[in-house]
């Protein structure tokens, strides 16, 4: 965990930040794609958007079925892509675990941090690859580091 945090320090100091710029996410702020692992653990239908080019609001639903039930997910994260087109992409948040197992995680809340890249082109176009951290705070401190991918478009 303190390796983890180190990294994302380095990342976040080594990063370019443009001055509030107008780029890709100001023409193009709504972003909808699917995840494929990541924040939501199976397969995730998203919704996210950026406030400012460099800022963003997002969610997620994911539901399975799971040994006779139905287990859903459902991620919500702010994002931070401080690039345009080419970026690192931070993101921190929670996401509800409920009605079944999903992962060792179950009927609980979980808080998440993610890193990656972005790319986001300016037709709209984006794929994001990413390790999203996961743990279960009230559960003993169990965690999990996940990779994912999220592909979509924005408008």
């Amino acid at each position: 965990m303190v390796a983890f945090k180190r990294l994302v320090l380095a990342l976040w100091i080594l990063t370019p930040f443009p001055a509030l710029a107008e780029g890709v996410r100001t023409d193009h702020p709504n972003l909808v794609g699917g995840e494929i692992l990541g924040r939501g653990l199976v397969v995730t239908l998203n919704y996210e958007r950026f406030l400012t080019n460099q800022f963003g609001l997002g969610g997620g639903v994911m539901a399975i079925a799971t040994a006779g039930e139905t287990a859903v997910v459902v991620p919500l994260y702010a994002s931070y892509v401080p690039g345009d087109i080419h970026s690192v992409y931070f993101s921190a948040g929670t996401a509800f675990v409920g009605g079944g197992e999903v992962q060792n995680f179950q009927s609980q809340w979980l808080l998440q941090a993610s890193i990656g890249y972005q790319y986001h082109s300016p037709t709209g176009f984006f794929v994001r690859p990413l390790f999203a951290f996961m743990t279960a705070p009230n559960e003993g401190g169990s965690a999990l580091l996940w990779p994912g991918v999220t592909i979509g478009g924005s408008f």
